[in-house]
C-alpha cells in the first residue's frame, strides 16, 4: 500500500492504470487510427509484435499480484475493445469506412490480445517458485 496525501492507494490499481495505458500505446501504434482509412490497410504492420508485446505486457504486470492477478489482462483487453469502439463510431460518423464486420474486428483483437492472459499465468508460476524459494 502506498500512501498519497494520507489516502492509501494500492499497487494493483497502479497495474491496472498501466494495463490500460499499455492498451492505449499498442492501439495507437499498431491500429494507427488516425491515418485515413485508405492508408491504414496499405501500411498494416506485423501482428506478431503485437502479441508479444501483449505477453510481456500481462507478465510484467501481474508480476508480484496476489489476488486478481488476471484483471491486469482484462484491463488491456477492455481498452482495446474501448479504443476500437469509438473508432469504429467516429469512422462511422465521417464516412471514412463502413465496419460492417465489426464482430470480426473485435474478436481478432481477442485473439491478438490472448497472450496477455498467459503471461499472467507466467508470472503467476514465477511468483510460486520464488516463493518456495524463499522458505527453503
Amino acid at each position: 500500500m502506498y500512501k498519497i496525501n494520507s489516502v492509501a492507494i494500492s499497487d494493483m490499481s497502479f497495474r491496472y492504470v498501466a494495463s490500460v495505458i499499455a492498451g492505449a500505446v499498442l492501439f495507437l501504434y499498431f491500429f494507427q487510427p488516425f491515418l485515413p482509412y485508405s492508408q491504414r490497410s496499405q501500411s498494416s504492420l506485423n501482428w506478431w509484435p503485437f502479441a508479444v508485446a501483449a505477453l510481456i505486457c500481462g507478465f510484467l504486470l501481474s508480476l508480484g499480484l496476489r489476488r486478481r492477478r488476471f484483471w491486469v489482462p482484462t484491463c488491456l483487453l477492455l481498452t482495446l475493445f474501448a479504443a476500437n469502439a469509438v473508432l469504429i463510431v467516429v469512422d462511422s460518423i465521417t464516412r471514412a469506412a463502413d465496419h460492417n464486420l465489426f464482430p470480426i474486428e473485435f474478436l481478432f483483437i481477442a485473439l491478438l490480445t490472448s497472450p496477455a492472459y498467459l503471461g499472467a499465468l507466467l508470472g503467476a508460476a514465477v511468483d510460486r517458485f520464488r516463493a518456495r524459494g524463499a522458505k527453503t
